[in-house]
Parts: C-alpha cells; structure tokens; sequence
C-alpha cells in the first residue's frame, strides 16, 4: 500500500497535495495490501506527483500487464 508522506514533511502547497492523494488512491486500487519496498514507495509517491493523464497510462497498462499474466497462467501446458 502506497502512503502518501506527511505534508509538513513533504512540503507541497493544499492543492498538489490534494491532488496527489487522490492519485495515491487510484495507485492503491492497484496495490492494495502489496508489501512495497521504501523505495518502491518512493518511485510511487513521486509518480502520484505527475498529472492524471500519466497516473491514469501507468495504472492501465499494469493493469494490462495482470491481465496478460492471468490469461497465460490459465493456458494449458505444452507438452
């Protein structure tokens, strides 16, 4: 799960804030409970700072990435 840094600590103005814990949430859908690295965590919160549009890209092709991965998990095995 991606936690978003104080912001005192992080120093970002209300609306970069805001905004960033709102793409911290989308991150989450995708992360959930995962157990992430500090830097992992990191490369996160960093990325939730680029616009909606990046986040959104990011998430879609994770998301295309799990979905391939199920797909060639459930194929039979060649003999």
């Amino acid at each position: 799960m991606i936690i978003q840094p104080d912001r005192e600590k992080w120093n970002a103005n209300d609306i970069r804030y805001k905004n960033e814990a709102r793409r911290i949430a989308v991150l989450n859908e995708i992360f959930g409970d995962v157990e992430l690295s500090t830097e992992e965590m990191r490369t996160m919160v960093w990325l939730a700072g680029w616009e909606d549009s990046t986040v959104e890209n990011v998430v879609s092709a994770i998301r295309k990435a799990m979905a391939s991965d199920v797909r060639r998990r459930e194929l039979p095995l060649r003999p």
